[in-house]
């Protein structure tokens, strides 16, 4: 698989990989001629619209996207930060239309915060693998461990992967000398292997103990470090089985010209597995409530009593975790009307039992203060690292 960037691309593919840029923060794929969402990250427009991975991108403001390239699918989604975009997104067997405000979408690769009841974990987040991710978490590492981090939750949820050289570099911090990070396969060679050393790689070391955090948007990179992690340690895996992306791209310069993306290898698990379009298993599998694959609600669209359609589906499932009694997820009826103008009630909002606008806005932000507070993955992976099992 190859293609090709002009100049004016291949510099928005080189600010993609090293600064902020401005957008709807959606990482997506070429399969089959359609335009397949890795992930949504986190606390983007897209996230918050509630995209997930394997939805499939029909088309932008109106413009078909079957057979695009990647390069001309991002002049569409990208503009000006305030601006507005719409999307037509195809999941399972039915479509629906988000509208989402464009936003700055920083290129910063790690976050890192103490656990809020357990001061002596560290909950540190990879976004992406870019440039200087390696460096981030050691940087990140290193001020936990100050501030008091006797252990570490890795969460990898969302992260649509990167660089190859970064996804060495940071499976080096985990694993011993000599242990097998991944191994590369060109077409009609033998495996290529690459393993930990602390002469090519560093010696940084994260030796307390830790757990890794995986779904289905942990994609290439995640999934070479998750892989390296699941087959070299005892260590565990928490969350749901990883996107399946078993390829290796390079980026070949060519000059005034501009830039040519080639699919030069597969790349194989330290035991040999090709997991491109399988994923990778978690050793504790751990669903996310359903809330968490809820579509944003349209401010622009109505949802009243008497519908039934996808839109009354999404909106059952939060009125739901929002704790509001109904009777039918399916139907827009005489229960889902109280359950709504208690909701508007609650928020100070006209009580008219309708959905739009407003109260599209409300319900969309409890959700994501829900969300945040509401993390049974994450509350896993901190059960599993209190057994003591990942040191």
């Amino acid at each position: 698989y190859s293609e090709y960037f002009n100049k004016e691309e291949s510099t928005a593919f080189d600010n993609a990989m090293s600064d902020s840029f401005e957008g709807i923060g959606v990482q997506f794929q070429v399969k089959g001629g359609e335009m397949v969402v890795i992930s949504a990250l986190d606390d983007t427009p897209a996230s918050k619209a509630g995209l997930q991975p394997n939805d499939v991108i029909v088309s932008v403001d109106g413009t078909e996207l079957k057979d695009k390239t990647t390069q001309e699918v991002m002049k569409l989604i990208r503009g000006p930060k305030g601006s507005e975009v719409k999307l037509v997104i195809r999941r399972g067997g039915s479509s629906f239309e988000v509208k989402l405000t464009r936003d700055t979408i920083p290129n910063y690769s790690v976050t890192s915060n103490l656990d809020e009841q357990d001061k002596t974990i560290a909950h540190i987040k990879i976004i992406q693998f870019g440039e200087n991710t390696a460096k981030e978490l050691e940087n990140a590492v290193k001020k936990a461990r100050e501030d008091g981090a006797k252990s570490f939750i890795f969460d990898l949820r969302n992260d649509p992967g990167g660089l190859l050289s970064q996804a060495l570099a940071i499976g080096n911090m985990f694993l011993k000398d000599g242990d097998v990070i991944l191994q590369t396969q060109e077409r009609g060679s033998d495996p290529t292997v690459f393993s930990a050393d602390t002469k090519l790689y560093g010696d940084f070391k994260i030796t307390e103990p830790y757990v890794f955090l995986v779904d289905g948007g942990s994609a290439s990179a995640s999934e070479i470090l998750a892989a390296a992690i699941k087959e070299n340690t005892k260590h565990d895996l928490v969350g749901e089985k990883t996107f399946g992306k078993g390829t290796v791209q390079q980026v070949l310069n060519q000059s005034d010209l501009g830039e040519l993306k080639l699919t030069i290898a597969k790349w194989l698990t330290p035991k040999g597995d090709w997991i491109h379009k399988q994923g990778i298993e978690p050793t504790v599998a751990v669903e996310q409530e359903p809330v968490a694959k809820a579509v944003s609600l349209s401010y622009d669209d109505t949802l009243a009593k008497g519908q039934s359609n996808d839109g009354v589906k999404n909106l059952a499932l939060i009125l739901r975790a929002l704790g509001y009694e109904l009777e039918s997820t399916e139907y827009f009826d005489d229960k889902m009307e109280a359950a709504v103008k208690a909701f508007q009630k609650d928020k100070g909002l006209t009580e008219d039992g309708q959905v739009t606008g407003k109260t599209a806005d409300a319900l969309n932000e409890a959700t994501r203060e829900y969300l945040k507070s509401h993390d049974v993955q994450y509350d896993k992976a901190k059960e599993v690292l209190k057994q003591g099992n990942n040191s």
